[in-house]
């Protein structure tokens, strides 16, 4: 049997009066109040109160008030936000790349693009197959919906209009190796779109030289050439999954309105493959495989957005965080929390920055601003 004490109701005065006996500071009984019914005891104490009780105590260190929670719970709120708002364009993104080449290569009617034996790994295939159809068959929802009914079939750009980022995913797995490198190439910012107005849709080989920096290596024979070009797209390819998968966690995650303080996903991103878009002005060798910064934490989910997001929301992410940071460091007050909760999320102080710093495509606003210092410049 359980040892805990039984579960009791307890009015909001009695909640006011055990907190201050904790040593919290509660400056007015009546926003007091106001503040638990509006956000709730555990939502509010029981989901931070980690971060301000004295070690191995019950009770709070000193000159911690009731508002430094609700602080807490407001930019936490406000960051999901954020999060989640650039969680969608990232789904849209790779929704919208999925759902072309599924169309170009195998066919706009359902039973030619989710026909299992056009994928890889036919068990797992005919699985995941099946279980798009029966979500396709059960969906109520447009526009799904007006599709099924309308023209008795589903493109796939409309079905993954109502499924989920992890089916999304799933489905993502058992590509074929065109798909799979068109999807990549298209989900992952490369050198050489810097100096082409436009992409070659299926040379993800050619893009992997700029990934890696061929031009300085020296190969015997094609034949090592190539070998070390397919080499460094089953990296690309890795890398791209892995931050899927990242992403996808953090997106449940945030769904569920859970704590990002401290929260980890279960897959990690490979050193070598961040190291590709982010320098040591990012974070540092030591950052990474010791404090575990970029690696699965919240900088690793943030870091993975920039990298995946176009580079319109890329600049646009980077400045909605910036909007946030400069709305809740405008007073003493608020700047201390501020940094008290960034240092709990296991963010550095110039995280901003630090993103800002990772190598993404150049809109071409920045393109021609740097165009013009070169031309200014002789």
């Amino acid at each position: 049997m359980p040892n805990h004490k039984p579960i009791k109701f307890h009015t909001y005065p009695y909640m006011i009066d055990k907190l201050r006996k904790k040593d919290l500071i509660i400056d007015s009984n009546t926003i007091a109040i106001e503040i638990l019914k509006s956000r709730g005891y555990y939502n509010l104490i029981n989901k931070y109160k980690s971060e301000f009780l004295i070690p191995e105590t019950a009770n709070f260190k000193e000159n911690t008030r009731l508002t430094d929670f609700y602080l807490y719970q407001r930019l936490e709120d406000d960051l999901r936000n954020i999060l989640f708002k650039f969680t969608i364009s990232f789904e849209k993104k790779v929704k919208e790349a999925m759902s072309y080449i599924l169309a170009k290569e195998f066919g706009v009617s359902l039973k030619d693009y989710l026909d299992p034996y056009k994928f890889r790994n036919k068990t797992k295939a005919i699985s995941i197959t099946d279980n798009l159809k029966d979500s396709i068959t059960l969906c109520s929802s447009n526009p799904t919906l007006y599709y099924k009914k309308e023209y008795d079939d589903v493109p796939p750009w409309i079905m993954f209009s109502n499924i989920t980022l992890g089916q999304t995913r799933m489905l993502f797995s058992i590509f074929p190796k065109k798909l799979t490198n068109y999807v990549t190439y298209e989900m992952l910012p490369t050198y050489a779109n810097d100096r082409r107005s436009s992409r070659n849709q299926s040379r993800l080989d050619y893009y992997a030289m700029d990934f890696f920096y061929y031009g300085s290596k020296y190969y015997k024979n094609d034949i090592v050439f190539n070998k070390a070009v397919q080499k460094n797209i089953t990296a690309l390819v890795e890398f791209y999954r892995n931050m899927l998968t990242l992403i996808n966690q953090f997106r449940n995650n945030l769904a569920h309105g859970n704590r990002l303080m401290h929260y980890k996903s279960k897959q990690s991103l490979k050193y070598s493959h961040v190291r590709i878009y982010a320098s040591k002005k990012v974070f540092s060798e030591e950052e990474f495989f010791t404090n575990g910064l970029g690696k699965n934490d919240l900088f690793a989910f943030m870091l993975s957005l920039v990298i995946t997001l176009d580079r319109y929301d890329s600049i646009y992410f980077i400045q909605q965080l910036e909007a946030w940071e400069k709305a809740n460091t405008s007073s003493p007050d608020t700047k201390k929390a501020f940094k008290a909760f960034i240092k709990s999320c296991g963010l550095p102080g110039n995280f901003i920055e630090r993103l800002r710093k990772i190598n993404i495509e150049k809109t071409n606003k920045q393109a021609n601003e740097e165009l013009k210092k070169t031309l200014y410049s002789f």
